[in-house]
């Protein structure tokens, strides 16, 4: 199973028609592993998604699958605990800092998950990154290159 098929099946679990950015971030990580997946299927309802029974329950999972759990619930729930310091987010590498840094975008609405079917029709994931590409685009005409507030010019922004 692959990542966006893991995080389409927790999707489905909530039975909520629409569900907001906390959700999308926390199954794009809560999918990233599928042990942590495994064990987060169970703890996801209608309700939400019960974090506190999720890790008394995960107290076998190695280092980084419990540091991609509380990451999980602090972006879900916002006011959790999360004793994942700067240091331990250095010490994921490649590929789980790049999951946890995009779902931080996911959290905060500049990046939108779109799944679609590869060529051999297993379901995979597209970033949609316009809403981020505009908040630079926004960023550099308001301050620039020099670091000074400039004046914008309505017509440099799209309307989107």
């Amino acid at each position: 199973m692959t990542h966006a098929e893991r995080y389409c099946n927790l999707l489905a679990l909530t039975k909520r028609p629409v569900v907001d950015s906390s959700y999308h971030a926390a199954f794009y990580l809560l999918a990233t592993d599928d042990t942590l997946y495994k064990r987060a299927c169970p703890h996801v309802s209608l309700d939400g998604v019960d974090f506190t029974a999720m890790k008394r329950k995960c107290g076998d999972l190695d280092y980084m699958q419990k540091q991609l759990l509380s990451i999980a619930h602090n972006l879900f729930s916002w006011t959790s605990k999360c004793p994942v310091t700067p240091h331990d987010l250095s010490c994921l590498g490649y590929p789980t800092l790049d999951y946890v840094c995009s779902a931080f975008y996911i959290a905060n609405g500049m990046v939108r998950l779109q799944v679609q079917e590869n060529d051999i029709g297993e379901q995979i994931f597209s970033l949609d990154m316009s809403r981020y590409e505009q908040n630079k685009k926004v960023y550099t005409l308001m301050f620039g290159p020099s670091g000074s507030i400039r004046e914008l010019e309505p017509d440099g922004l799209e309307q989107g």
